[in-house]
């Protein structure tokens, strides 16, 4: 049988930041949603999507994508394990897996495809105005298009056309394979970015309720908070810039060109602060083991997590 749920966010890295419940000690999570609601999930059952890796391609199963991910995923779930262990990144292979999968998820989740696909619909949208934006140019286009084979399935009148440019009454979908197609390709240049970044290893002790993650994790942002909120946005190869991964409750990395490597010991300021990172990149929701966590949003007090269904920060994204 074909799987048609897949994951976003590997189970092996999920249940780090969950409780084991029940006999078969499958790990659960407490979700914070931007809607507003809040409640524990099974990991089987967050950050997940119907189809999201399902290809058409002739000559391939149509789960040969995720079947690709789930061998990379037998190999890091061990990898993380041993990095948790030894509370560094010493060893080179499970470095490397551990940066594979900050590269894949900055590379492929939902909210990366959702502006790829809002960026085909607005160019769609700029070309089909200025195609119709006069009858004269849409009629001589359409010449030009029958004169060269063309024949449309339907003869829409002039009017209408406009009528349904205008109104923007379509949505334009991206292919499953073409979002695919675009996330190989460039993993290559952002793994290349995230090997090259140095990595300080940040530890919380259980004492400051430790780390949270979410559905969008990897938080690449300037260093200087000065550069924070303008109109260009960091990219992964820009010197000056940070990327922040939580690897489980007690274990987070942070990456730059222009740091030394190290391991550092928060206190709970520091937790609530990379904890407000999660909370501010977060797509749709937030996991943690429990709402003992600790948060901070600009540079407002910590707070406890049980707030955050409540928090209008949270809540208006």
């Amino acid at each position: 049988m074909v799987a048609r749920r897949h994951h976003y966010l590997p189970r092996c890295y999920l249940k780090h930041f969950g409780k084991p419940r029940g006999r078969g000690a499958s790990h659960h999570v407490y979700v914070a949603d931007r809607d507003g609601k809040a409640f524990t999930a099974n990991i089987i059952n967050v950050a997940t999507e119907k189809d999201f890796n399902r290809i058409d391609v002739e000559g391939h199963p149509p789960d040969a994508i995720e079947q690709g991910y789930a061998k990379f995923e037998g190999e890091l779930g061990p990898a993380l394990l041993r990095i948790l262990e030894s509370r560094s990144l010493n060893n080179d292979d499970d470095r490397l897996l551990l940066m594979n999968l900050i590269g894949i998820t900055a590379i492929r989740n939902p909210r990366r495809r959702e502006n790829i696909r809002g960026f085909h619909e607005r160019t769609a949208e700029i070309i089909m105005d200025l195609a119709t934006s006069t009858k004269e140019r849409w009629e001589g286009q359409m010449r030009r298009m029958k004169a060269s084979g063309y024949v449309p399935e339907h003869d829409v009148p002039y009017e209408e056309l406009r009528r349904f440019v205008v109104e923007k009454a379509f949505r334009l979908e991206v292919s499953t394979e073409r979002h695919i197609q675009l996330e190989l390709h460039s993993l290559d240049a952002v793994l290349r970015t995230l090997l090259d970044r140095k990595w300080v290893v940040l530890l919380a002790p259980k004492e400051t309720g430790g780390f949270i993650t979410c559905d969008h994790p990897v938080c690449l942002m300037f260093s200087d908070p000065k550069r924070r909120g303008g109109f260009h946005g960091p990219g992964h190869g820009l010197p000056g810039t940070e990327v922040i991964f939580p690897i489980s409750r007690r274990m987070a990395v942070v990456g730059a060109f222009e740091i030394k490597e190290d391991t550092i010991v928060l206190d709970a300021s520091g937790v609530a602060r990379l904890n407000g990172a999660m909370v501010a990149y977060a797509d749709r929701q937030v996991y943690a083991a429990d709402t003992n966590f600790l948060y901070t949003l600009d540079d407002r007090k910590p707070r406890l997590g049980a707030s955050l269904v409540k928090d209008a920060q949270f809540l208006k994204k």
